[in-house]
Parts: structure tokens; sequence; C-alpha cells
């Protein structure tokens, strides 16, 4: 499962994979920024130009939910589609040990209306300005950047107009923007199947591939008491979903990568940050745990934050596996060389060594057997201080050296990533680009229905009407990461044929590199979508809704 971690120096979780030098940027990596698409490399590679007109629209139709997540509008009446572990806290605070939401699911068909998310704010990004040169002017000056900031937010809100500004560094804050967001926050709960069924298989097929997930959640917006009219931007549903070799695109708020880092600061990470977070999280897994087993209502009341502090454990050991991986390193190594080399600078390769030095400075103040975390975690915020001007320096260098193939870090806002329905090899065997109803049925008979394979018992009385040929979930070459869950899988047409939920275990490392030959996003198929809510779930209405056969 895709989540923005909980410790907030780490903003990454997961994007799928590794890269080589930036030079030989692969067409299909990149987590782009809407203005600045590679549309040459789409044209060539796959004959697609996307009109402005289509760009808008992708735009107003994604929204991101606060609680770390993203989703779409997927029919004209405000409903909103994301997965359901980002539903899961809104899902969590409106059960209660009485009424509980959660294992069993939620249906606003069947208790009558749809309920009220708590503490649930959606953001449609309606407006961007580059303010770089207002704010960078500022800085050469020795003013207040954050002030300035602070400034220019306040001047473009509206609180009338449920308009909120907000602002967006890049590339180590050397460009920056407004993101200008319509705020919902009148979001009701309207569809959630069954926990065991959005997370088959539990923490052992957590972050793996194949998967039988039925990961998704349904919400609509309202505004002055009323659905709101998203007929403008809605993406409809095609029911045929994703086929292999199809194209798609990822519409979603990916919520911190760390490829720009340079060598000597990943194996800081290595070789101190990163094992310093697992050891935190084993932990914090430890204590929630026997809390949970001493106490049912300690039980109830923890369980979105066991499964949360699992999920990143699993992640940051993924992003360790990778660090520790010395070829994947070398090659990050040899992209620095590189560097230094295309631009002839002495204050390039100066700016490495600055770096180099702060990082040994950090490793020797914090390596040992007992360290302190929340020391070593303001050490590093102020090291990001200290390596300001090297990066400055850096980040100009690749510019000159790479143009528009050098897309900024992930930041928690609206991103666009395009790539190929596609299996992949996993050792000496190839790995489908889909599962199938067929699938579920067996891994569920082969585990004696026993948990985490088991099945709610409406799905094994629908056995015999279930098409066992429908897709489930599938995999394509989309570059994503954690705060990308709930993003939908568009095809060249605009239509929903996905929704993204994971990453396989190969993507884990994905923080810092891409590799499109092993790295995978994990979705929902849209026919598993309608297969399950007609015969399983007899919400006719909704799928009406989805199909366009309703009000």
């Amino acid at each position: 499962m895709h989540f923005t971690p909980v410790i907030p120096f780490a903003l990454a979780l997961l994007a799928l994979g590794t890269s080589l030098p930036e030079s030989t940027t692969r067409p299909e990596e990149g987590m782009w920024l809407f203005e600045a698409l590679p549309l040459k490399a789409l044209k060539e590679k796959h004959n697609f130009e996307p009109t402005k007109e289509w760009l808008d629209h992708v735009r107003l139709g994604s929204v991101r939910f606060d609680t770390g997540g993203s989703g779409s509008f997927v029919s004209p009446n405000g409903l909103v589609m994301t997965n359901h572990h980002v539903a899961l806290s809104t899902i969590q605070k409106v059960s209660t040990p009485e009424k509980d939401w959660v294992e069993p699911g939620f249906s606003s068909r069947i208790y009558g209306s749809e309920v009220p998310g708590k503490d649930l704010v959606l953001r449609q990004l309606v407006d961007v300005k580059d303010v770089t040169e207002e704010v960078l002017a500022v800085k050469k000056e020795g003013g207040d950047v954050d002030a300035k900031l602070v400034e220019l937010c306040k001047a473009n809100s509206n609180k009338e107009e449920h308009l909120d500004a907000q602002p967006v560094p890049l590339y180590d804050g050397n460009q920056y923007r407004i993101y200008i967001y319509h705020e919902y926050d009148d979001v009701r709960l309207v569809f959630a199947p069954a926990k065991q069924v959005a997370f088959y298989g539990g923490d052992y097929d957590n972050f793996t591939y194949p998967r039988w997930c039925l990961d998704c959640a349904f919400f609509r917006v309202y505004e002055d008491g009323k659905p709101i009219d998203s007929s403008k931007w809605f993406f409809p549903f095609d029911t045929e979903g994703a086929k292999k070799d199809d194209l798609v695109f990822v519409s979603g708020h990916p919520g911190g990568t760390e490829r720009s880092l340079t060598y000597e600061e990943m194996v800081m990470h290595r070789d101190l940050w990163v094992p310093q977070v697992v050891a935190l999280l084993t932990n914090n897994v430890k204590v929630i745990k026997a809390r949970m087993e001493a106490s049912e209502q300690a039980a109830f009341e923890l369980r979105d934050r066991y499964f949360g502090q699992m999920n990143s454990l699993k992640a940051f050991s993924g992003h360790l596996s990778g660090l520790v991986d010395e070829e994947r390193m070398a090659l990050i190594k040899a992209r620095d060389d590189e560097l230094i080399a295309k631009s002839g600078s002495e204050d390039v390769k100066t700016a490495f060594a600055t770096i180099a030095a702060e990082m040994e400075v950090l490793k020797a103040k914090h390596t040992g057997e007992e360290v302190d975390f929340r020391r070593m975690r303001s050490d590093m915020a102020k090291s990001v201080k200290v390596c300001e001007e090297a990066k400055t320096t850096i980040n100009k260098a690749r510019f000159e050296a790479y143009g528009a193939a050098n897309y900024p870090d992930a930041t928690f806002t609206l991103r666009l990533t395009y790539g190929t329905v596609k299996g992949y090899e996993a050792g000496t065997t190839k790995v489908s680009p889909k599962t199938t109803v067929h699938g579920l049925y067996e891994r569920n008979a082969a585990f004696d229905n026993e948990h985490p394979f088991d099945l709610p018992q409406q799905w094994l009385d629908a056995k015999g009407k279930m098409d066992w040929n429908t897709p489930y979930n599938f995999v394509c070459t989309c570059d994503i990461i954690g705060g990308n869950s709930g993003s939908p899988v568009l095809s060249r047409e605009g239509k929903v044929v996905g929704l993204v939920f994971d990453g396989n275990i190969e993507s884990l490392p994905g923080n810092y590199w891409f590799d499109e030959e092993i790295n995978r996003t994990v979705s929902v198929h849209t026919a598993i979508m309608i297969e399950a809510l007609t015969k399983i779930y007899e919400e006719k209405d909704l799928v009406g809704e989805l199909m366009g056969s309703s009000k």
C-alpha cells in the first residue's frame, strides 16, 4: 500500500525502481509537472499528443486527499473514487465498536444515507503560478523567503470562494510555485468493501504481485448541502479497462522522492538514516501490537495506526535493501561523476565535495549503539541549510546538462506519469500483466479459506455468479510513489481503466531511483469493480452512476 510516511523528514515511501545516469533517462520515467511533460517522447514512442484541453480536464478531475492520498471525480454528481486504504482513517473515525464499518464495509444504500467524513478535506488544483523570480530576488537580498511565500499565498487565497493557496518549492528551492486549490470539506462516504477484500492477503501480500485486492472506496463531494456539479471534469468509467501494451496515465499526488540526492547523501541514508527509521518503526509496531493484544478497545482504536506503521516499516526496509545494492549505488556515483565531467566546472566539483564532507560529519556524530533519533533528525535538517548553496550549484549544472529531462522530486502535489500495461520477469519466471477472479478463488481454496486468504461469506456464496475471467489487478510501468494511492489510471481518451493502490516488491527502493524493467504500479482493474459492485454488493445505483446510466 502507498502511504505518505509518518516521519516528516523522510517524505518518501515508495516509487517504482532504479535509474540510469540522467543523460540516459528512460522516457517512461518521471513524475512530471503538467506544464513540463516530455511531449516529444510521448509523440515519438506512443504517437500521442495531449491537448491543453486534455491536460486541463485531467488536472481538474484529480483531487488530493489531505489524509495522504489521491482520488478522482468519476461521475457528473461529485462522486470521487479512491483506495480503501486512503479512506481507512476516515472510515475508522466514523465507526464505533457498536457500528463498525471498517471490517464489514459500508454501503449508503444499506444504511440509508451517505456518512459525512470527519476532518476530511479534498483539494482540486485550479491554478498554478510560477513565482520563482519574485522569491529568488528576496533570497538574493537576504530577505525572509518564508514571509514572502506567506504573502503570495495570502494574495491568492479566497476563503469565501473556497480557494486556498500553498507554496511549492522545487529543485531544492531553486524554483517556486504557488498552487491554488479549491477546497472541499463536506465529503461523504458512499461505499467501501470489507477490509479483508480490500487488503486481501494482508501483510504477506503487501507490496507484492500477483495480487487480488479490491482496494477501492467511493465518496461524494458536497457544497452548500448539495452534491457538486462535476460534469465538466469527471472521468468516465471504461469497463473494458486496461489491456496489455496499452498506453496509460496516472494523475496523482506523489508524496515525495529523494532522487536528486547525491551519492554521498544516499550513502548517509544507507549507513545512518534509513536503518534508524527501520529501528524506530520496528519498535513502534511492537508497542502498538502489545497494546492491541491487551485490550479490545485498543485493538479497535489502534488498528488504522498499526496498519500504517506496518506499511511504513515494510517500505523503509525496502529502501534499505535498495541502498545496499552496490550495482545500483554505482549508477548513482556514475551519474554524479558524469555531471562533474559535463559541467567542466570546479564549482560543481567543490559542491559535491562540500556535501560529502557534511555527510561525514553527520555519520561521525550519530553512528553508534545509542542514537538520539530526534537530535539526529534535527542535525539532518541543519545539514540541508549548510548544503543549500552547493545544492543550488548542482541543480543549475543539471539544468544546463539535461534540460527538461531533469524532472523535480515529488512534493505531494499533482503530477502526471505515463507508461504501458506490461508484465515483467521475476527471477527465472515471467509475471503476467493481469490477475483474474479465477486466481482469487484458487488462492482462497489453496489456503482452505484461512486468514489472511479468507473471503467474506458473500464472496463465497457468489462464486457461481462471478465471471471468473474478469480481470482483477494489473501492472503497468508508470512511475509512482506513496501519495499516488487512489490515483486514477487513465487511457489516452481520458477514461478510467484502473485505480492505483500499490507497487510490487521490486519498487521499494524507488524513493531513490527508477528501473522500468522490473518496477511496476499495481492497480485495481475497472472490470472487477463493476463485476463486484453488480454481482456481490448489488449496488445498482452506484453502478448506474459509474456507467453513465443514472442521473
